[in-house]
């Protein structure tokens, strides 16, 4: 019994060794992607999203 007991854990970790081998050639799927930051007119003061211009038309 304490055999397959020692057989798995040494198995896992050979899992693990190779498994760290090859995360560095893959991509982090959990890495956040950045959010680009609003810009806020200056006249009004609403939020415009992805540089576009206010409604109000004084500010940028």
């Amino acid at each position: 019994m304490s055999k397959i007991v020692i057989l798995f854990l040494i198995f896992i970790m050979v899992l693990g060794i190779f498994g760290r081998l090859r995360l560095p050639k893959v991509k982090n799927p959990f890495k956040r992607k950045t959010v680009k930051a609003t810009e806020k007119c200056e006249s009004c003061g609403r939020y415009n999203l992805a540089g576009e211009t206010c409604s109000c038309g004084k500010g940028a």
